[in-house]
């Protein structure tokens, strides 16, 4: 993107002069001195000084101050306020996305080949060919401006002190019914064909049979047998997609004014605040980098087949 924050501050200030405490129609002394005190200037020292003390900061958490957002607030302030609010709305939509992708693959393998099977097969790939932020723009466009039962944006009703009290927990959640649903209705698809496809390899197993013959419900096999075996191939991707929480949507908030790490990149981006959409990144990448780590390292624990099989 051409420009920096700069030009961008530059053009605020002239836009918003009463923001920067400054009179309408400023004069070209008046914007210069505000970018002065906003903006720093860069230390007449080698290219490869400067490298080495940013990283040095990067190392102990500090990505320098935002420029154009909140100017003159820390980066990781802003992360640390934005960052539970993306934390909440994922974890939501995986954990429901998750639980009824798992269920419904499950009972589509034991009953494989049936119209049930066919039919949901034929659903979920549908369902899971649409974007997320279409269904993002449809659920937004009836629910909230149609028949007005959700609000159009934000992340917790106005007038409520945040806290463990009823409205504000009441008004977090309402507010992230929208932007949760949206993941859940175009995410569960995936899983439950990854997880079908799981199941139906391990359909013949002595224990499935064994299940069958002591007169076991068609339910208690496909979950407890059929589930919890066919889940294990699977355990890497959410792991991962644990460790990339943090990641956030950068279209799902902004569609929703929904103020996570997402919009905050979003607005970072747009405003050419480097520092701030530097340390976003970053962050999202070293909690994803950990969460690919982690499934490696623990996958032979639940599995030990895995490791069994890597002796050998």
């Amino acid at each position: 993107m051409p420009g920096g924050p700069e030009d961008y501050l530059r053009s605020n200030i002239r836009n918003n002069p009463q923001r920067y405490g400054l009179e309408p129609r400023p004069t070209p002394q008046e914007i210069q001195r505000v970018l002065n005190d906003i903006l720093i200037t860069p230390p007449d020292e080698p290219l490869w000084e400067l490298y080495i003390d940013y990283m040095t900061g990067v190392v102990q958490g500090d990505f320098g101050i935002s420029y154009v957002v909140e100017p003159g607030a820390p980066v990781m302030q802003l992360i640390a306020e934005a960052a539970p609010w993306t934390i909440f709305l994922s974890s939501i939509s995986m954990v429901y996305g998750l639980f009824v992708g798992i269920i419904l693959g499950t009972v589509m393998a034991y009953y494989e080949g049936t119209k049930f099977d066919l039919g949901m097969t034929a659903s979920m790939l549908f369902n899971s060919a649409i974007p997320y932020y279409v269904a993002a723009i449809l659920l937004l466009y009836l629910f909230a401006y149609q028949f007005q039962w959700f609000p159009r944006g934000g992340r917790m009703a106005p007038n409520t002190t945040p806290g463990f009290n009823l409205p504000f927990i009441r008004g977090v959640f309402y507010h992230a019914a929208l932007p949760s649903l949206s993941m859940i209705v175009t995410g569960f698809g995936g899983g439950a064909l990854g997880m079908r496809a799981n199941a139906i390899r391990i359909l013949g197993s002595d224990y499935i049979r064994v299940a069958r013959l002591r007169g076991l419900s068609a339910y208690k096999i496909s979950t407890r047998y059929l589930g919890r075996n066919a889940i294990l191939p699977m355990y890497t991707g959410i792991v991962i997609g644990i460790g990339g929480i943090l990641g956030g949507s950068v279209i799902l908030e902004t569609i929703f004014s929904y103020s996570g790490m997402g919009l905050l990149m979003f607005e970072a981006t747009v405003a050419r605040d480097f520092p701030l959409l530097t340390a976003n990144i970053v962050i999202g990448t070293l909690f994803f980098v950990v969460g690919t780590l982690v499934a490696d390292f623990t996958y032979a624990l639940i599995d030990p087949r895995a490791e069994q099989s890597s002796m050998g």
